[in-house]
């Protein structure tokens, strides 16, 4: 009887389980609706801990009911946990679909597809629903890449249709013809594609596909495979002259892993066709070079340093970059007087690379006798390399932080920021007042990587007189030195110091950590104000250049954008854009507007315009009288946006590689901004639209900017 008793209350209990259970779920969606943003993060936590199909329908509901980013966030994540549970999983899915495709936020819409990415049925089908929708590309490349990452040999046929070889004009549901894929979307469909194609698919490709990045994913999987053919296309792809720097570099890593010392006769004749050779492919060649570690090929080319035109004798100092025979050596540092820059730059990183104490008094001469601004530069950095941040050198190099040129200035300001000494700091503090901006920029750097506490007041004390870029510098570095809260509200920070001056010390990672989740948390429940974006990117400068594409290829229709009934061209969306952004500029910003095509035309004709309510009339109205033909120059473009002293945020848009100017290499063009900026510190955003940019995904990516692809 006993027994029996024990079992039937077991019994019970075990069937009274899951309506207990049941009912707490209900009572938690119940308070989380009622308290709305004011509920705990932990009822979410409870809530998704259930995984229960009510959990799951109640923070659906919730989503919807709450308003601030922290809640919705945090539901997103809740909801995540869902994948692969059946019960409950098709509406926590379809809800982060949901999310993925029509939330404006995108931290929101990130979330939602990772999440849907761990769901490898139901969340898999949504992702593709998504990629073949009409939702937006920022939308449909982020869904794509989270279903690659679940491919299986039945997805082929889908990623091939994306991938489109033969890129065949298509028309959409309505009937209309549809605009080409964005780039990046097709070499996403074909990494996913690629398992499962073979060695005459991946030569088809190779002979066929117009976009650098699937053909250079092509050749690579054909080495990868140990494909019978791989270094016969190897070949083929390095003398294809139409084909990137990039391309051709990939080829010649292939070519030196399957024949080795036999590819560097074709490399020396390569080299020498300025024309057909792009800098990163003869970058890449010499670097190979070295690689091999031939000795017979070392001492032939080491003969030959010093000769040649400029760029071969460049190629020559890279390609021995290994070897330290006295008689190299000796023609390195004699390369320290060649009569071109380019040549002189390699001949001192070389130096300064192997650290070569001999080459000391040429550098030094070079230091006191040339009178180009970009030879104390170099000269400069390859001292610093050799000597390290030695007492005798800092002190020397401190009396450079007052030079006149800019690029030096600067160089030497960012070395003694990095050497961390602090009998140095008064130097950096005083360079917080130049009258160079991009001088005061390195300053901040230099006293963050410092972290003294003198630098604090110095810091605060600035904060009140910059605007824009600088002042949010400012505030950034403050945060990080004291884990403070007062952002870019000056006078916070001034009474906040005048309390705590005396006894405060430079926080570390632990306290810093602790007080980044906290902002992290007011940041996610602060209601966001309008502010100045061009294609979406915020403008937080108050001296910004923004550059358009104004050659012949603008005309064009652009992807999902009309104007009435008709479809807008490129112009017509760039002007657009450009208005709304210079529109919404804060009080007080200077811009200035660069049109190019053959040549630049610029609304202002000589630095950054004041921004009052006539100067935006003015450059609206100079906008709005914008066409578009010619060809594309855009290093001459860029080379006159880093003249104007001023400037500290770039905003490019463009639809088509270079065609025109002094240079039309991508890669050279890529490494003249990379060198003009190495020291100034200019941000740059770029948008490139309808085409393979890379150029634009360079300068972007080197200057610490956004960059936007768009059909």
């Amino acid at each position: 009887m006993h027994r029996f008793c024990l079992r039937s209350l077991l019994f019970l209990f075990l069937c009274a389980a899951p309506a207990m259970a049941q009912d707490g779920v209900t009572a938690w969606v119940n308070e989380l609706l009622r308290n709305k943003d004011d509920a705990e993060v932990a009822l979410i936590e409870k809530i998704a801990a259930s995984r229960t199909r009510e959990g799951a329908e109640g923070l659906c509901k919730a989503f919807d009911a709450v308003g601030s980013l922290l809640m919705r966030r945090e539901i997103v994540r809740g909801l995540a946990q869902w994948a692969a549970v059946p019960d409950g999983e098709q509406p926590a899915m379809q809800k982060l679909a949901d999310v993925a495709g029509m939330e404006d936020h995108e931290e929101l819409r990130s979330e939602a597809l990772t999440a849907l990415g761990r769901s490898p049925v139901i969340g898999k089908n949504l992702l593709k629903l998504l990629v073949d929708s009409e939702a937006p590309d920022a939308v449909r490349e982020p869904a794509l890449a989270e279903h690659v990452k679940l491919a299986g040999a039945d997805d082929a046929a889908w990623y091939r249709q994306i991938w489109n070889l033969k890129q065949e004009q298509r028309k959409d549901a309505k009937g209309n013809i549809a605009a080409p894929e964005l780039p990046s979307i097709r070499l996403l469909a074909f990494q996913g594609l690629v398992p499962y194609l073979d060695e005459d698919e991946l030569i088809e490709t190779l002979k066929r596909e117009i976009n650098p990045k699937i053909r250079r994913a092509a050749l690579a999987t054909m080495q990868q495979r140990s494909m019978p053919k791989a270094a016969d296309m190897a070949e083929w792809v390095l003398e294809r002259v139409d084909f990137t720097g990039a391309d051709r570099a990939e080829a010649a890593r292939i070519l030196v892993d399957r024949v080795g010392t036999k590819a560097v006769p074709k490399f020396l004749d390569l080299m020498k066709k300025r024309d057909v050779t792009p800098e990163d492919l003869r970058q890449e060649m010499a670097d190979l070079i070295v690689g091999l570690g031939d000795e017979a090929t070392d001492k032939r080319l080491a003969k030959m340093v010093g000769r040649g035109k400029p760029h071969e004798k460049v190629f020559l100092l890279r390609a021995t970059a290994k070897n330290n025979d006295p008689k190299l050596l000796a023609a390195v540092r004699k390369q320290l007087g060649d009569d071109a820059l380019e040549v002189r730059c390699a001949a001192a990183e070389a130096i300064g690379a192997r650290r070569d104490r001999d080459a000391l008094p040429a550098l030094r001469e070079l230091l006191a006798k040339s009178k180009d601004p970009d030879d104390l530069r170099i000269a400069l950095e390859a001292i610093t390399a050799i000597e390290g941040t030695t007492s005798a050198w800092l002190k020397e190099l401190a009396g450079y932080c007052s030079h006149a040129d800019r690029e030096v200035r600067n160089a030497a300001i960012e070395v003694l920021g990095r050497a961390r000494d602090k009998r140095q700091i008064d130097v950096l503090l005083a360079a917080l007042d130049h009258e160079d901006w991009s001088t005061r920029f390195v300053a901040i750097d230099a006293l963050l990587a410092m972290r003294h506490k003198q630098g604090v007041g110095k810091l605060i004390e600035r904060l009140g007189k910059e605007t824009g870029r600088m002042k949010r510098r400012i505030a950034d570095v403050l945060w990080q030195l004291t884990a403070q809260p007062f952002e870019e509200d000056a006078a916070a920070w001034q009474g906040w110091w005048q309390q705590a001056g005396e006894k405060f010390e430079v926080v570390g990672e632990k306290e810093l950590d602790k007080a980044e989740r906290e902002r992290e948390k007011r940041r996610l429940t602060a209601r966001t104000v309008a502010t100045a974006k061009f294609f979406g990117i915020k403008v937080e400068s108050h001296r910004v250049i923004f550059v358009i594409d104004v050659s012949g290829s603008m005309i064009e229709s652009m992807y999902g954008r009309f104007v009435g009934k008709r479809g807008a061209a490129r112009i017509d969306v760039a002007k657009q854009e450009l208005k709304q952004a210079i529109e919404n500029l804060e009080p007080g910003a200077l811009f200035n507007v660069y049109a190019f095509s053959s040549g630049v035309a610029r609304w202002q004709k000589e630095g950054v315009g004041a921004n009052t309510e006539q100067s935006r009339k003015d450059a609206l109205e100079w906008v709005e009288r914008l066409g578009a033909t010619g060809a594309t120059n855009l290093y001459d473009t860029m080379k006159m946006a880093f003249a104007d002293k001023d400037v500290d945020t770039i905003f490019v848009m463009s639809d088509g590689e270079p065609t025109s100017g002094e240079v039309i290499d991508p890669y050279r063009i890529r490494e003249d901004v990379a060198f003009w900026n190495q020291h100034r510190k200019i941000k740059i955003h770029t948008i490139a639209i309808g085409g393979n940019l890379e150029v634009l995904e360079w300068l972007a990516k080197d200057a610490g900017g956004t960059y936007l692809q768009m059909r």
